[in-house]
């Protein structure tokens, strides 16, 4: 049985006869379903690749998107015949239960979908990854991850991926087709980033300037030195800013005066709920990349995310930012010799700040959330299961 409080903090940590009854009244309402198979709930990738789609469709007319684990296959295998897609999760790694789900999947002649939200399918590309993310001493485990996701994505029909820029990768590999569904916002993030925001607003202006850069994972390691000469040289001259890091992070010399002093806080990975929190604190979100095949196949999440609590993201000029944010209306897009200009004028600026962060907010709680993004599920679905 699920906790209590684990749910409330993980709002996809659904029982199995809840989601069975949800595939069940589905199939009896006349929807569609897009049965999704993932290893294992998490509050990254499966999150957005798998809850979100699920929570979106509940709104939809004529589909269902749907998640079980490999744990409950058999528990739900009678039931996946009616499935109109069956749909593997990204962190599908070739083994035994995959094999079975695809045979599966084949013997039935149901359309099979692999969704894929990072460069991790062809070796080709293994060395850009290695390097980004750290270093060469990586190669010994992503070496076989690589090999055993290329093994599932020569048996998947196509491919369901957050961008085309991955999706132009895929078909060039394995030359299959695939469907771009964007990665969203759930209800939970929306509702709490509300409240936060009401907060952010009833509060005085702060005497502090506020930097954040919210990591996430380990595989943004070397991101951030691409602005950090920068933003030091921000720091030393403008001594009420702060820089606040969450997630994952090691902290050279450069940084230890303004540890120090506290002008460098840090915090570790926190919940999904609380990272909004902590993005409304900031006036400014900081979203560095290396640029290369790897991060321009990485999605937009880290600008909408800080939109919703209007915080204005700062963002490397990669595919995804590129077609997501407006230069100077919705946010900003930087190469290395432009983070410090821009972060300076945007602190002598309060204001033109808070009408970017509020334009930011309303494209993106119309264009990653609600309506238009169920449209795009929904258009996706079709088009596999034609």
């Amino acid at each position: 049985m699920t906790n209590s409080s684990n749910l409330y903090l993980e709002p996809w940590l659904i029982s199995f006869g809840e989601r069975k009854k949800r595939l069940l009244d589905s199939i009896n309402e006349g929807k569609k379903i897009a049965l999704y198979y993932s290893k294992a709930p998490d509050s990254s990738t499966f999150r957005y690749r798998c809850y979100n789609t699920f929570q979106a469709t509940k709104n939809s007319s004529k589909w269902q998107a749907i998640y079980f684990y490999h744990s409950e296959f058999k528990k739900i295998k009678s039931l996946a015949t009616k499935a109109a897609i069956l749909v593997l999760g990204r962190q599908s790694r070739w083994d035994s239960s995959i094999k079975e789900f695809s045979d599966f999947a084949h013997n039935h002649k149901i359309p099979l979908f692999f969704d894929l939200d990072d460069l991790v399918f062809d070796k080709r590309y293994l060395r850009t990854v290695t390097n980004t993310i750290s270093s060469l001493s990586s190669l010994s485990y992503w070496s076989p991850y690589f090999s055993d996701i290329n093994k599932t994505a020569e048996q998947a029909d196509g491919f369901i991926v957050t961008n085309d820029f991955i999706g132009e990768k895929l078909k060039d590999s394995f030359q299959k087709p695939y469907e771009t569904i964007r990665n969203s916002l759930n209800d939970e993030q929306v509702a709490a980033s509300r409240v936060y925001l009401e907060y952010k607003k009833s509060i005085s202006k702060r005497d502090q300037f506020k930097i954040g850069y919210f990591g996430g994972s380990p595989t943004h390691a070397n991101d951030l030195d691409v602005a950090m000469p920068e933003l030091l040289y921000f720091l030393k001259k403008h001594p009420n800013s702060t820089f606040n890091i969450v997630g994952y992070m090691q902290f050279d010399d450069r940084f230890q005066s303004f540890l120090k002093n506290g002008q460098i806080t840090f915090t570790p990975p926190v919940d999904f709920r609380k990272l909004q929190r902590l993005m409304s604190e900031v006036d400014v979100n900081l979203a560095p990349l290396v640029i290369n095949d790897f991060t321009n196949c990485k999605s937009e999440l880290k600008f909408f995310e800080a939109a919703i609590v209007e915080t204005t993201t700062l963002a490397s000029p990669t595919y995804c930012f590129k077609k997501a944010i407006k230069q100077g209306s919705t946010g900003f897009l930087c190469q290395p010799g432009e983070w410090l200009e821009t972060i300076e004028y945007l602190y002598q600026n309060p204001k033109k700040n808070q009408t970017i962060a509020k334009a930011a907010k309303d494209y993106c709680l119309k264009e990653y959330y609600g309506k238009v993004f169920l449209k795009e599920v929904e258009e996706a679905y079709d088009r596999i299961s034609q």
